[in-house]
């Protein structure tokens, strides 16, 4: 059988006398807390320096730290660094003016924040802060100034009615185009750096034509072709003579 682990005494040197050099070292938590007890048990500070090799005026801060915070090391301190130029208050009447104008530039944001805020920020500060708060640059997705929501309304409420049938047979899709001279130009070509890429081509429009054509799931049912432009309900007008 194996033999017992050897038990050695825990040793401690206690050292009585004065005139010791304290030296700056890392004191651990459970040694702090072993001088506080000494010093409730009814030790000398004196003697708990000497015996723990800690400095007197230690035993101070630590008492001080363990009656505040509960504990014989301090808490660590609050991040501190420079105030938010805009708070999170703004930031969210920011989001809500996007909301409603979501193509301001940042200059016209910068003055917007002046008045009525009374922030002064730089445009790149801005950016950064409209990063942050997810506030990205994005392409702008327009949406048609004439759109009828009360007819959109209309469209989904048939869309869900027994009425509506799923083979797209009910569907007729209305396709538009133009064409004028300068339809077919190309705008892009190759050329040796620092060389221009040169075409000679038309630089007048010329006669502009619009081509509406009606689809259906069976093909075509019928085209038109005006000079011109034309909107939507000319072309359904003009669909509904040769239907």
């Amino acid at each position: 059988m194996p033999s017992p682990p050897t038990v050695r005494p825990l040793i401690v040197p206690v050292v009585l006398h004065a005139n010791i050099i304290m030296v700056n070292r890392r004191i651990s938590s459970d040694l702090k807390e072993c001088a506080l007890t000494l010093w409730d048990r009814g030790w000398d500070y004196e003697d708990i320096s000497d015996a723990l090799l800690v400095a007197s005026h230690s035993l101070y801060r630590w008492r001080n730290n363990f009656e505040i915070f509960g504990s014989v090391t301090q808490p660590p301190s609050a991040p501190k660094g420079r105030a938010r130029i805009i708070t999170r208050a703004v930031l969210t009447a920011v989001h809500t003016l996007y909301a409603s104008e979501s193509d301001l530039y940042l200059d016209e944001l910068v003055l917007w924040l002046a008045v009525e805020h009374d922030i002064i920020i730089s445009t790149s500060a801005l950016y950064q802060n409209l990063k942050s708060a997810g506030l990205t640059r994005k392409i702008l997705h327009k949406i048609a100034l004439e759109r009828d929501e009360e007819l959109r309304e209309q469209w989904n409420e048939m869309q869900a009615s027994a009425a509506f049938l799923p083979d797209g047979s009910q569907f007729v899709c209305l396709d538009e185009t133009s064409k004028n001279e300068l339809t077919y130009t190309r705008k892009y070509g190759r050329a040796y750096s620092g060389e221009r890429a040169e075409l000679k081509d038309v630089f007048i429009r010329g006669d502009r034509y619009s081509l509406v054509a009606a689809l259906t799931i069976e093909g075509y049912i019928a085209t038109h072709v005006v000079p011109g432009s034309l909107d939507s309900w000319t072309s359904l007008s003009l669909f509904k003579n040769k239907w």
